[in-house]
């Protein structure tokens, strides 16, 4: 594919979808990895992007999308379990912290 072909594929997409962005998270995760897509392609030379057609920049669209969503996925998991753990530490030294107030009266 030239950088034209893929700027009329990826360019009615982005349009299409950005009124729908502010409302939308998941609509905007899927707009932001194909941006990135789109921007990634443009640096590669249209002689190394001869092999793309449509079907296959679907795909690897929709590839990098839910391996993304996976990592998001995993990383705000991970993010909750250590802020779970941080309360639960930050609880326990506040009602220790509380129980020798309390000892002292």
């Amino acid at each position: 594919m030239t950088h034209e072909e893929i700027a009329a594929y990826v360019q009615p997409i982005l349009n299409e979808a950005f009124e729908e962005i502010m409302d939308d998270v998941t609509q905007a995760n899927r707009i932001s990895v194909i941006a990135k897509i789109y921007h990634e392609l443009y640096e590669i030379p249209e002689d190394r992007l001869q092999w793309l057609d449509d079907e296959e920049m679907k795909e690897m669209i929709l590839t990098i999308y839910y391996a993304l969503s996976r990592q998001r996925h995993a990383l705000t998991t991970g993010v909750a379990k250590e802020v779970k753990k941080y309360v639960k530490a930050s609880y326990k030294d506040w009602k220790l912290l509380e129980d020798m107030s309390s000892d002292e009266d």
